[in-house]
């Protein structure tokens, strides 16, 4: 089973809009057990969509279109995708009456453009869309389930997720679900990755994929045999002990808040660089107040002496990205909220301030872990935002690795 995706839009083309469409789509017909083989992204234009259709058409068993619904001269989709299967706009005075009632709950009139929006291609069924006045539609035909939906996030995954998966689950009952699991390493590269493992002996019908983030890389294996991709993954887990953080749908803010609420342990953060980047992530997880006391930002050096008790002396011969600074700063906001742990942060974002001897993304780390300190230096890569990111979840995942440790 095969799906192909055509994405219509100039903006997408132009580089304004996002193709974010696709990344859901591919995601959520992957776990249908009909993955995306192919996509193209064309113009409004008739010629161009006309063509992505030909194409698809007698390829593949799934066509979804995104985008060109709506009520405007280049919202086109509809009018093409009806030539195209030989059929005629048919208005449909229920959809009309929807749209009139959206526009109502505003405290204004419909416009007369958006008529348009209740015409349908004759014997396509028509697929609600809750989010927006744009529907989605269906068409099946020699073997081929076409559907459209809106360009807008919002409403295609509504239509996705309470029509389409639907529609696919019935007529193809027989599909197996793709099943997947992501391993989260940090602390080693791509390269060094390959050399440690060893994939020739995974399961057949497993698959491997090396996706890189931001200063991390995940490895995803999926397949249809549910067991063997787990008992694949877990492989790969023993061929790289110390490196594995997290698993699947885990983050280093929710990871190290599931930890420390294991242990009813408590932690403090003393942030420069990050801005206290690295309290967001903590604070944006549930129940963050059982673990997290509190953090100070002391952007300037007079607050990293003055509340964190930072030498003046230390500042000024070592300076605020030092390693003698952020353990000083670990140290003082530790005992400041009397926390179990501790990190600080302390570097050159840039894209200014650099030196030969420390450069832009130059970053010092002070942890605290009950009566243990240390401290570490990343020379991080990327702009001002990445750097500070990257810092902030280094951060993070490095007091992680300390907490599992113990669990060994």
């Amino acid at each position: 089973m095969k799906s192909a995706v055509i994405s219509i839009g100039n903006e997408i083309l132009l580089g304004k809009t996002v193709n974010t469409n696709l990344a859901f789509l591919a995601d959520g017909l992957a776990a249908l057990g009909a993955p995306v083989v192919y996509n193209v992204v064309v113009n409004d234009d008739a010629d161009d969509i006309t063509r992505a259709l030909e194409y698809c058409s007698s390829r593949y068993d799934i066509v979804i279109t995104t985008g060109g619904l709506g009520p405007t001269h280049d919202d086109i989709t509809k009018a093409t995708i009806a030539k195209y299967f030989g059929k005629e706009l048919v208005f449909q005075p229920h959809l009309w009456e929807y749209v009139q009632s959206l526009f109502a709950k505003r405290g204004v009139k419909a416009p007369e453009i958006n008529r348009n929006q209740a015409l349908v291609p004759q014997d396509f069924s028509v697929l609600e869309n809750a989010m927006g006045t744009a529907p989605g539609l269906y068409y099946h035909h020699d073997g081929l389930n076409y559907f459209a939906c809106a360009g807008v996030p919002i409403e295609m995954r509504y239509v996705f997720e309470t029509h389409i998966t639907e529609i696919i689950k019935k007529q193809f009952p027989k599909l197996h679900s793709l099943t997947q699991h992501t391993i989260h390493t940090f602390g080693i590269s791509e390269s060094a990755l390959a050399e440690r493992l060893d994939t020739s002996a995974l399961p057949k019908g497993v698959e491997f994929a090396w996706l890189p983030q931001t200063g991390r890389v995940d490895l995803r294996l999926y397949g249809m045999d549910q067991e063997a991709v787990y008992q694949g993954a877990q492989d790969i887990i023993r061929q790289i002990p110390g490196y594995v953080w997290g698993l699947d749908e885990d983050t280093p803010s929710k990871v190290l808040g599931k930890l420390l609420s294991q242990r009813k342990m408590s932690i403090s953060l003393a942030e420069s660089c990050t801005g206290g980047l690295v309290a967001k992530m903590l604070s944006d997880e549930p129940g963050a107040s059982d673990y997290l006391l509190g953090g100070v930002v002391s952007y300037h050096n007079d607050i990293k002496s003055s509340v964190l008790g930072v030498s003046k002396e230390t500042l000024a011969t070592d300076g605020a990205v030092s390693e003698q600074t952020v353990r000083q700063m670990v140290l003082g906001v530790k005992g400041l909220m009397d926390s179990d742990c501790a990190i600080s942060v302390s570097g050159i974002a840039g894209p200014s301030g650099g030196s030969a001897e420390k450069p832009v993304g130059t970053v010092w780390f002070g942890f605290a872990y009950r009566d243990e300190v240390w401290t570490q230096k990343y020379i991080l890569t990327g702009s001002r935002e990445s750097i500070r990111h990257k810092a902030a979840e280094v951060a993070i995942i490095t007091m992680i690795k300390r907490l599992i440790s113990e669990d060994r």
